[in-house]
């Protein structure tokens, strides 16, 4: 696969793998600004656009909207539904299996944003719940649903999507008795009234904390706990770490331990530069050197980044060399339906200020969690919408201009 410009003759054929918030986002954003010169073509295992941010929900029995991806990516964009079996870079081919069989297709460029999904690095991973993906929401939700009253419910991982599944559960059933564990402090990455709001909170739910502790095994019916201890848990739902998809790394691209693309901070992979990663799917290093965080917060940004570079590319434009050059502002986690802490950040996504809870961070969670499928539809409508914090900076350097 040629990394020199297409010629401006020439259509660029361009793979997405995933429609998530990223890869939904570059393949409209990619088709609607690049002037006829780019045919983009989405595979997605699934019809319909799944909100992440609200798995823990759909877990819960709780109705969220999931759009028709055909409706939400539009005529501009081809949607196959099905999975990419193999991906050979080198030759431009990929291959996809779905309910319509199997097909080929040549592709010059291919961005993939396949996302990420739990990981169970102990034994007993059988025995073990999670909210990553949709199928595991799914799996959980009768699981939950059949408990007796005074079961035992574990969580594990004290993270974003940790502290915001066991809100739910205990708040969903406050007869059985829930329970975080995580390796860390509990709420630690706040800064201390967002801390304290985080336990305080959790208490009133009744929820049991145990920190500074790593899970060694899980057995059917409990969890054993580094230094031999042990406790009783009906359900264990991980939450303690994500992965990428192993498409990349079957497909030898370099990854890093988490099968996740390495990428320069352009977004290209750093052995395959045809190869764009976005979202969870890619490990590029941030000003600061360090992986961006997953969030989407990164999603979007990450996916309007790649698709400039790449209609840049595809119209003959100065080369799209730019780093991303993205700054976080702030963090909103839901702890059940009437608490939330929204935590204002550095750019480099550090706790810092003080953070908000009460009512006004109940609403931006909402406002998130409802808008990002909008957001995608907005930025089909009027290409070139997603912006975000050092976005015209980038863009300044990509046209040879001075900063500001």
């Amino acid at each position: 696969m040629s990394t020199q410009k297409t010629p401006s003759t020439a259509r660029m054929q361009v793979l997405v793998v995933g429609a998530g918030y990223a890869g939904a986002t570059a393949a409209v954003r990619l088709a609607g600004r690049a002037r006829n010169r780019v045919d983009v073509t989405v595979v997605n295992p699934r019809p319909r656009f799944v909100n992440r941010l609200r798995l823990h929900q759909i877990a819960m029995g709780r109705a969220v909207p999931a759009p028709a991806l055909r409706d939400l990516l539009g005529a501009g964009v081809t949607l196959v539904e099905g999975t990419v079996a193999e991906l050979d870079p080198d030759a431009g081919r990929a291959t996809v299996t779905g309910p319509e069989g199997v097909r080929d297709l040549a592709v010059d460029r291919v961005v993939i944003a396949a996302g990420s999904t739990t990981t169970v690095p102990v034994p007993g991973a059988g025995h073990v719940h999670a909210v990553g993906d949709l199928e595991s929401a799914h799996r959980l939700r009768p699981a939950f649903a059949a408990l007796p009253a005074g079961a035992q419910v574990s969580v594990v991982g004290g993270g974003f999507t940790g502290l915001e599944t066991v809100a739910e559960l205990a708040e969903t059933r406050p007869d059985v008795a829930v329970r975080l564990v995580t390796s860390g402090e509990v709420g630690g990455w706040f800064t201390p009234d967002g801390r304290a709001h985080v336990r305080e909170t959790l208490d009133g739910l009744g929820v049991a904390l145990i920190g500074g502790t790593r899970v060694r095994a899980v057995e059917r019916d409990r969890l054993l706990l580094e230094g031999g201890h042990v406790v009783p848990s009906d359900l264990t739902v991980w939450c303690g770490g994500f992965a990428a998809p192993p498409l990349a790394r079957q497909a030898g691209i370099a990854v890093d331990e988490r099968g996740a693309v390495l990428t320069d901070g352009t977004l290209r992979s750093l052995s395959h530069p045809a190869v764009l990663a976005v979202g969870d799917a890619g490990h590029a290093p941030s000003p600061g050197g360090d992986r961006y965080s997953m969030s989407c917060q990164y999603a979007f940004p990450s996916a309007a980044h790649a698709a400039d570079l790449l209609r840049a590319e595809a119209l003959g434009l100065p080369d799209a060399g730019a780093p991303l050059d993205l700054g976080f502002t702030a963090r909103v986690v839901s702890l059940g339906r009437r608490h939330a802490v929204l935590q204002p950040t550095t750019k480099e996504d550090v706790a810092r200020g003080r953070a908000w809870t009460g009512r006004a961070a109940v609403l931006a969670k909402n406002v998130q969690v409802r808008g990002t499928a909008r957001a995608v539809g907005v930025e089909r409508r009027l290409p070139g919408v997603v912006r975000w914090p050092h976005a015209e900076r980038a863009a300044r350097a990509v046209r040879g201009e001075p900063a500001a």
